[in-house]
């Protein structure tokens, strides 16, 4: 995981303004309910620049989060805003949201599946990829055992999204302590090669 920092919202800068008018303003507005609905989930990226911070992603949510702070109705918790800075960002490191639990977000996300069984939806109203999504409804089919080490942070996303390709829980949990906590995904994978094929548990079980 990179590492997060914050800072107040005067400390970003865009290198171009834009005005919120048309399908840009509905956006900003869109993430203005998201963020007060669930949170800001994922910071803003930026990159230094004679002590500047300039978002490199995040200028739509930087512009909800202004227009919240102008309207009083910022949440508390984004007095100071979350970044990464772009140089330390790993390939990995910012696939799923970095500001939300894996409990909350895998629960979230479910919930609304459940609800909805739209994963479009669930991506435009959580801002994130349909196939994020999809990975996060994937992790429904783990084991109770390998959902706790996720939900603890034991594990992380790539791991338990492996694991769940298992066929079965007793794969999972058999693999789970073979390997340990620390196996990275070519090693789980590897297990998984010579359990061979079988009928995939339901989506969201």
């Amino acid at each position: 995981m990179s590492q997060i920092k914050t800072a107040p919202v005067n400390m970003f800068t865009t290198l171009r303004s834009r005005l919120l008018i048309g399908d840009l303003l509905q956006d900003v507005k869109s993430m203005q309910a998201s963020i007060v609905k669930y949170g800001l989930l994922s910071p803003i990226i930026i990159s230094k620049v004679n002590g500047r911070l300039i978002i490199i992603d995040g200028r739509k949510r930087l512009a909800a989060i202004k227009r919240l702070e102008f309207m009083g109705k910022l949440p508390r918790s984004l007095v100071n805003i979350p970044y990464v800075d772009v140089q330390d960002i790993s390939a990995t490191s910012m696939q799923t949201p970095a500001l939300m639990s894996n409990r909350d977000l895998y629960t979230t996300v479910v919930d609304m599946f459940r609800q909805t069984q739209d994963v479009n939806h669930i991506a435009s109203e959580l801002f994130l990829t349909s196939k994020i999504v999809k990975e996060i409804l994937t992790l429904a089919r783990l084991s109770p055992r390998i959902r706790r080490a996720f939900f603890s942070k034991v594990i992380d996303f790539e791991s338990a999204k492996t694991y769940a390709a298992f066929p079965t829980h007793a794969l999972q949990d058999r693999a789970f302590m073979a390997l340990g906590p620390f196996a990275e995904e070519q090693d789980i994978l590897g297990v998984f090669s010579k359990a061979g094929p079988a009928a995939p548990m339901p989506l969201a079980a």
